[in-house]
C-alpha cells in the first residue's frame, strides 16, 4: 500500500489559517458580549470576587459573609482591610434569606474608572421609608414586596481613604441607563405602586448621587412590559399560558416560551421582591435599544407551603418599532434560574 503525500500551496494554508482565526476571534467576541452583560452577581451566602475597588490598579477581594442570618461585606486591599458600613438610617445592608438573595453590582457610574458598589437585598420591615432615606429624597416600599420583608438599596463609594454609604433607600428596583455610552450614566431606583412602576433619576455629582427631574413615558426602560410581565408570574398557576403580543417580541423563541410553561406547571405561588436592569445595546443616537432585566421572585409551593424557593428571571428587552413613529421595549429572550 502506498503512502500518498498531500501537498498544498501556500495560498490554501493562509485561507485556512484566516479562517481559523477568524472562527476562534469570533467564538470569544460571543462568549465576552455574553459576560459583558451578566453584571447582576447573585449572592446567596458567602461569596468572594475580585476587582480593582481602590483605583491602584491591583485586584482587591471583596468578600460578602453572613452572620446570623444578616449580610456583611469586607474589601481586602493590599496588607489593608475595609469594612462597608451601611448609613445609620439604614443600619444594615441585609438579611439572608433563600428566597430572597442579595444581589450585588459594580458599575463605574462616576466614570473615574473606580466601579462603585450596589447592593440590594432584603431586610426587616422596622421602620418607616421616611426614616431611612440616607439622600435628601424619600422613597416608598413597593407594595408587591414581601408582606415580612422589604427591600434595602445602599451604593458604596470609594474616597480614597474608605468606602462611603452615599445612597440607601428601601425601593426594590434598581436600574442603570447609559452605563457605557458616550452620555452620562443615570442611576434609576424605583418600586411599584398602584400597579405602575415609579422611578427617581440620580446622577454622580462630586461623590454623592443627586436626583433630577425627568418626564418618563410610558413604557420608559420597558416598564410597562415589565409590570406586564410580573403580572404574568404572580397569576401562576394558570390553566394555560397565554402570550400576549404586546409583552413578547414575535420571535420570542420556542424554548423560552415553554420555560415559563413549565414553571406555571410547577403548581407555584411566585411573588415578586426586587429587580435590577442595565442598557448594554444602543442606536446610532446612543438610545437604548437592548435592556437586561434581572426579576427576583419567591415561590411557593401550593401543596407544601412551608417550602420556598428564589427563582431569578434573566429578561432581554428589546426595541421594536411599532409603525406609528413609535417603538416599544418587548421580551425577546427569558432564562429562569
Amino acid at each position: 500500500m502506498k503512502l500518498q503525500v498531500i501537498f498544498l500551496k501556500k495560498k490554501f494554508i493562509y485561507y485556512a489559517l484566516a479562517i481559523f482565526v477568524g472562527t476562534i476571534m469570533l467564538t470569544s467576541l460571543l462568549f465576552s458580549r455574553k459576560d459583558s452583560i451578566s453584571t447582576f452577581n447573585i449572592v446567596n451566602e458567602n461569596k468572594i470576587m475580585q476587582a480593582d475597588l481602590t483605583g491602584d490598579g491591583t485586584k482587591d477581594i471583596l468578600y460578602i459573609k453572613t452572620n446570623s442570618d444578616k449580610y456583611y461585606i469586607q474589601i481586602n486591599s493590599e496588607d489593608k482591610s475595609y469594612y462597608l458600613e451601611p448609613s445609620k438610617k439604614i443600619n444594615t445592608v441585609g438579611n439572608y434569606y433563600v428566597q430572597w438573595p442579595m444581589r450585588l453590582t459594580l458599575m463605574d457610574v462616576s466614570r473615574n474608572n473606580v466601579p462603585e458598589i450596589f447592593t440590594q437585598a432584603s431586610t426587616e420591615d422596622t421602620a418607616s421609608t421616611e426614616d431611612t432615606a440616607s439622600t435628601e429624597d424619600t422613597a416608598s416600599v413597593s407594595d408587591t414586596s414581601s408582606t415580612k420583608n422589604s427591600a434595602v438599596q445602599h451604593v458604596f463609594l470609594w474616597n480614597h481613604e474608605k468606602f462611603n454609604d452615599i445612597f440607601c433607600s428601601t425601593n426594590n428596583i434598581l436600574g442603570f441607563i447609559d452605563s457605557k455610552n458616550n452620555k452620562t450614566p443615570k442611576v434609576l431606583s424605583g418600586n411599584i405602586k398602584d400597579g405602575k412602576i415609579n422611578f427617581k433619576s440620580y446622577i454622580f455629582i462630586k461623590d454623592s448621587l443627586k436626583s433630577f427631574d425627568y418626564n418618563y413615558t410610558d413604557n420608559y426602560m420597558g416598564k410597562n412590559t415589565i409590570t406586564g410581565f410580573i403580572n404574568l408570574m404572580t397569576s401562576f398557576p394558570l390553566a394555560e399560558l397565554n402570550i400576549s403580543k404586546e409583552l413578547f417580541a414575535d420571535d420570542l423563541n420556542g424554548n423560552d416560551i415553554s420555560l415559563l410553561s413549565d414553571l406555571s406547571n410547577r403548581k407555584l405561588y411566585l411573588n415578586f421582591q426586587d429587580a435590577v436592569f442595565k442598557d448594554y445595546a444602543w442606536d446610532k443616537n446612543g438610545n437604548a435599544s437592548d435592556i437586561l432585566w434581572t426579576l427576583n421572585f419567591k415561590g411557593t409551593n401550593i401543596s407544601s407551603p412551608k417550602e420556598t424557593k428564589n427563582y431569578t428571571i434573566n429578561l432581554i428587552l428589546k426595541l421594536f418599532p411599532n409603525g406609528n413613529n413609535t417603538s416599544t421595549f418587548k421580551i425577546s429572550s427569558i432564562n429562569i434560574n
